[in-house]
């Protein structure tokens, strides 16, 4: 005796589930594939109540969607090609790339910042008031951010990223002078 076959609106109506997810489940392989359109009623029922078993004790049995899948990797594909076309265009570069940058930039800063005192000091011993000694430092200051602005990482490629800028001292450290402290009197 033949294993008696149903309809997929049969079998829907019998697991309370709508058709779309029968057919998901056959493909996915929780029960049985249908053979010219009907279902083994046995086996759809055997293989659903394992699967409704299995997923009450905690298992996770949900077979992956392979269509989902297939899209996932499709969109990683497509993503990966598109930062590829991006990078031969020159509109990205590798963060390597943009570290390196970024370190000769702050090493050309520091290195022009620590030149602000000797640069300044003979001029601003000169003036007389503060605020002469006041614009005379901004305007170097003002003098070395428009070069920074300009930056061009082939005219600083000869300081040492890794070494702080050549010196082997950090932007911090002091050169051998006193850091902050208050404002020497002025020379009338």
């Amino acid at each position: 005796m033949s294993n008696p076959t149903v309809p997929v609106a049969t079998l829907a109506k019998l697991f309370n589930l709508t058709e779309r997810r029968i057919q998901q489940m056959a493909r996915d392989g929780v029960i049985p594939k249908p053979e010219k359109g009907k279902y083994d009623l046995i086996g759809c029922v055997r293989n659903y109540i394992k699967y409704l078993q299995e997923r009450a004790a905690g298992r996770d049995i949900e077979p992956q969607d392979a269509y989902a899948e297939r899209a996932r990797l499709i969109k990683a594909q497509a993503d990966k090609t598109e930062l590829e076309v991006k990078a031969m265009t020159g509109e990205v570069i590798p963060s390597e790339q943009a570290e390196l940058l970024w370190a000769g930039l702050v090493a050309a800063f520091r290195a022009r910042m620590l030149s602000l005192p000797v640069r300044c000091a003979q001029r601003v011993m000169n003036f007389r008031t503060y605020p002469e000694v006041e614009s005379c430092l901004r305007e170097h200051v003002h003098e070395a951010l428009n070069e920074l602005s300009r930056y061009d990482p082939e005219q600083y490629s000869n300081i040492d990223i890794e070494e702080g800028g050549g010196d082997g001292r950090t932007a911090s450290e002091p050169e051998n002078k006193p850091v902050g402290g208050s404002v020497p009197a002025i020379k009338q």
